[in-house]
């Protein structure tokens, strides 16, 4: 879902969402006339089913709540974070206000980041690498070649997400943190 108060934007989103077709297929099919649609720029198929958007229109209704408990999981993990040496904490700018989606730590240099995430999971804490990079992937191999993104690399080899849902307690985020600790110490 995205959301926005610049029309310019509203325009270009509500083209490529649906192929980039000129005419939406709902004033298509309730022309009385045949229209031809034509595709001015490369779209996608961005929509929802009907099913996703009524789920959606009540996950909404609890959005508020929702990021509130992230954001206090977030600050939770920040504060244990912070004390386990070489491990870096994900920063909120001043300017911005996350939602908390994911929580991405930076691992030292020093630890391997598949040994840590293997460690965790013999321990029952699933982890996810922070960062893939498209450009390192088979298909754009070629473009790899061109491309040099030390940092974006440097956060696919060291970035490590941790487990973050609404409902985790402190004696949980203590538990991992430990655990964690344990694996880069």
């Amino acid at each position: 879902m995205i959301t926005t108060t610049h029309p310019e934007y509203d325009r270009k989103f509500r083209l490529w969402r649906q192929h980039s077709m000129s005419v939406p297929d709902t004033v298509r099919h309730g022309a009385r006339e045949v229209i031809f649609e034509s595709y001015p720029e490369v779209g996608f198929n961005f929509r929802m089913t009907d099913m996703q958007a009524a789920v959606g229109r009540v996950q909404l209704t609890r959005l508020n709540a929702i990021v509130e408990e992230r954001r206090r999981i977030a600050a939770e993990y920040a504060s244990r974070v912070s004390q386990i040496a070489g491990v870096m904490a994900p920063a909120e700018p001043a300017w911005a206000r996350t939602n908390w989606q994911s929580y991405c730590v930076e691992l030292p240099e020093s630890r391997e980041q598949r040994a840590v995430m293997q460690r965790l999971l013999d321990e029952g804490i699933s982890t996810r690498r922070g960062v893939m990079n498209s450009h390192l992937e088979a298909p754009y191999q070629v473009e790899a070649a061109r491309a040099a993104l030390p940092v974006s690399e440097r956060a696919q080899r060291r970035g490590m997400i941790l487990p973050l849902s609404p409902g985790m307690t402190r004696e949980q985020i203590d538990e991992i943190c430990g655990r964690l600790a344990a694996a880069v110490g």
